[in-house]
């Protein structure tokens, strides 16, 4: 990073550029996140346009003009870990992908979250990490991997925030592993982030859907402190079908009474 800086200082004030371009392959967050430390601007994504070892990658393309700040100009968060009633959150790794995978892959899973590519392998469960990644990259959410501090690399469930509005709301969503169903893991998951994004994001709102007939779910968001509001007609998307989804959310105001 020292090294790029003194780079575009001399680019722009010896040479007289007035743009700078930054190239990296897809995938590359290492280089990513240092152009996002120069104050580069991400500008999108090029399909099969970088060489390396005889193919063409998607590579990423961002852009530093001559008057702009060289420091970030956009949110990059970092996961905390936390603790979860007896359990702890924890950012995903590449070692989990064999337990994303089982759960992914299981058929309560694909039923109920129609979302889901089938079948569900480990290429998916990468997609899924780098959809992650990016995420957190762009300031949009945050996933964690739900752990029993006896195992910590033993990844029971999923769970995290996304469609933020800042000062307002967001919402909630998880996933649980088969083998941790009926412990719940999930329930104390839910809780935890939820009085993180009203001690954090300072939000007003937390949202959290389930199908009308996903009993389990929603058994879940009812014993954690969420009201139901409505039912949105076809809103949930599960497995070859759109189906009603019920509706659920809790107030900063009351979080404190519930827990």
């Amino acid at each position: 990073e020292r090294a790029q800086r003194l780079l575009i200082d001399w680019g722009f004030e010896v040479q007289g550029l007035h743009t700078i371009i930054w190239w990296a392959n897809v995938g590359n967050w290492a280089s990513r996140k240092t152009a996002w430390r120069l104050g580069f601007s991400l500008e999108g994504t090029v399909s099969r346009w970088l060489p390396q070892r005889g193919e063409l990658r998607d590579g990423w393309v961002g852009t530093l003009l001559r008057d702009d700040p060289r420091a970030p100009t956009t949110t990059w968060l970092e996961v905390p870990t936390l603790d979860a009633e007896g359990l702890v959150l924890r950012p995903w790794t590449h070692t989990d992908v064999p337990r994303i995978v089982e759960a992914c892959a299981d058929p309560v899973s694909q039923r109920w979250l129609g979302q889901l590519p089938a079948p569900y392998g480990p290429t998916e469960a990468l997609g899924w990490l780098e959809m992650s990644l990016e995420r957190l990259a762009t300031g949009s959410g945050m996933n964690w991997a739900v752990v029993d501090p006896s195992e910590p690399q033993r990844a029971l469930a999923s769970v995290g925030w996304f469609d933020l509005t800042p000062g307002v709301d967001v919402e909630v969503g998880y996933w649980t592993h088969p083998d941790a169903r009926g412990r719940r893991v999930t329930l104390r998951a839910l809780r935890c982030v939820t009085s993180y994004a009203f001690a954090v994001l300072a939000v007003q709102r937390v949202r959290a859907f389930a199908a009308v007939d996903n009993v389990a779910s929603r058994r879940v968001i009812e014993a954690a402190g969420f009201a139901e509001y409505g039912v949105e007609r076809l809103g949930a998307w599960v497995r070859d079908a759109h189906v009603d989804m019920a509706l659920y959310d809790v107030l900063s105001t009351d979080w404190p009474a519930l827990r």
